[in-house]
């Protein structure tokens, strides 16, 4: 998708700059985020305005092919707003896990390993565009014993590190995906008047309520949280294996169950049916 450069350098003060909040043509006084080649704002009545590269009187072998000034710029300045206190709206974190067939009807499949919520830069230390174990991140938030990397992905752009390192050093990692929120970037508002704004607001509306185009690729509290759940399942399933009529289950889950039909008392699993371990069927069961 070829889109219009939405931010431009300030050649003089070197900040990012809508280019809504510019003159018109060279009088912007901005250069393109990604080959530092002079841009023009277009203010146009027939596509979104925009920057273009002005290459008029430019030599040739100057010219640079410049691929992803869109993705540079969006990168650039989403660096600016987090440094100026922009939070940043983080997505749930759902895993699945294999559940034995015997064990579906008392156990999900699913691990929630953080809620949605909201991230600010006086909940953490923060530092925006800073090296980490050799490479360039966007951000960095840091709690103390536990970290979170924000690492905006694209073509020709791909998070660098692998799982192992970031389970050693307990950081998480949030990718924004500004492919993904290129379909919608010009077209669909993301800020909470639902409203179409300016590339800066729709940055900021997208950074700050938005969760479309954000997927966690490794939270610190994954491993626990999952071993926590083959935990459960293992002690489900020995206790299949041994006739224990106690499924392991969070104490606040549990009910006290009866079966009518064969008078065995069993522990089930509250808003679940809850089958006989030895009539094998839920018909006859009650709760007490």
């Amino acid at each position: 998708m070829n889109l219009g450069i939405p931010f431009g350098q300030d050649k003089d003060t070197g900040k990012w700059r809508d280019v809504a909040e510019v003159s018109r043509g060279l009088a912007c006084n901005c250069i393109c985020p990604s080959c530092k080649l002079p841009l023009s704002a277009r203010h146009g009545e027939e596509r979104d305005w925009h920057f273009a590269h002005h290459t008029r009187n430019i030599p040739k072998e100057d010219i640079i092919d410049c691929e992803f000034s869109f993705e540079v710029s969006l990168r650039m300045m989403t660096h600016q707003l987090l440094l100026d206190g922009v939070s940043l709206k983080l997505p749930e974190y759902i895993k699945s896990v294999a559940v034995p067939k015997s064990l579906k009807e008392n156990i999900e499949p699913e691990v929630k390993i953080t809620k949605v919520q909201c991230l600010s830069s006086t909940d953490a230390k923060l530092t925006v565009d800073v090296d980490f174990f050799g490479h360039k991140v966007d951000a960095l938030y840091e709690f103390g014993t536990a970290s979170l990397i924000v690492y905006l992905v694209y073509r020709g752009r791909k998070f660098p590190f692998g799982l192992s390192l970031l389970r050693d050093v307990k950081a998480g990692v949030l990718l924004l995906d500004i492919e993904e929120l290129a379909q919608i970037f010009y077209h669909h508002p993301m800020a909470e008047t639902e409203k179409l704004g300016t590339a800066r607001f729709q940055l900021m509306g997208w950074l700050q309520t938005s969760i479309e185009a954000k997927h966690w690729l490794y939270h610190p509290r994954e491993n626990e949280r999952l071993d926590k759940k083959h935990q459960l399942i293992d002690d489900a399933l020995k206790g299949l294996t041994t006739g224990s009529k106690v499924l392991q289950i969070p104490l606040h889950q549990q009910i006290k169950c009866q079966c009518i039909g064969c008078g065995t008392n069993f522990t089930g699993i509250r808003n679940k049916t809850n089958p006989c371990p030895e009539c094998q069927t839920h018909l006859y069961v009650t709760n007490y």
